[in-house]
């Protein structure tokens, strides 16, 4: 049922939920209830977006593991825990991580053409400042500046490849001590192949 009405302040919350921009206070406007509905539920499944790693601990449970994907709509990294997405973000670093990809999602991405969700890094959220002091301690800035790094980096393409690929070498990685993820790159910053259940911290 729709209804027409004359802007006023108690309307105010009405038009931030309808997305309205009133101007002058005798605009008028026409809505439905569905439509405010609809707005309202949009508004509520929206999910935090965040820039760096220590952000994100504001939306999960650091004690548990999350699983991290390339949002392709969003143009960033979704961060999953509990099969829910808690938030989105530009940049995140996990420990004792697990690289993931679903054969059948990847089947469906080769055979129809379209990118789905089917691969993820799962691991423990850490502090970026921690994990490149644990994996370039030993360099100053000088010399990680001119290419002196323990990161390695790698990448995935379903098109290319089966799972998370070196770039350099070709070797899949299956799990590692630490992964770090930048939307500023293409490419996912690795270090060490985890051999054990070490864990940097």
């Amino acid at each position: 049922m729709k209804r027409t009405a004359v802007c006023t302040r108690k309307e105010s919350r009405l038009n931030l939920l309808m997305g309205i921009d009133i101007q002058g206070k005798d605009a008028t406007m026409t809505i439905s209830k569905e439509q405010v509905l609809q707005r309202a539920i949009e508004m509520s499944n929206k999910k935090p977006r965040v820039q760096v790693s220590r952000e994100v601990l504001e939306h999960i449970d650091p004690s548990k593991r999350v699983r991290v994907y390339r949002n392709l709509h969003k143009q960033c990294f979704s961060v999953q825990q509990d099969g829910l997405v808690r938030c989105h973000t530009d940049h995140v670093t996990l420990q004792d991580c697990k690289f993931i990809v679903s054969k059948a999602g990847q089947k469906r991405v080769r055979d129809e053409g379209r990118k789905n969700v089917h691969a993820f890094v799962e691991g423990l959220l850490v502090d970026t400042r921690k994990a490149d002091k644990y994996v370039d301690g030993e360099w100053s800035d000088d010399e990680i500046e001119n290419g002196f790094t323990h990161w390695q980096c790698a990448y995935y393409n379903p098109y290319e490849c089966d799972g998370f690929m070196n770039t350099a070498t070709g070797q899949v990685y299956e799990t590692a001590k630490i992964a770090d993820l930048s939307n500023l790159d293409k490419v996912i910053y690795v270090f060490a192949p985890l051999t054990s259940s070490e864990c940097m911290v």
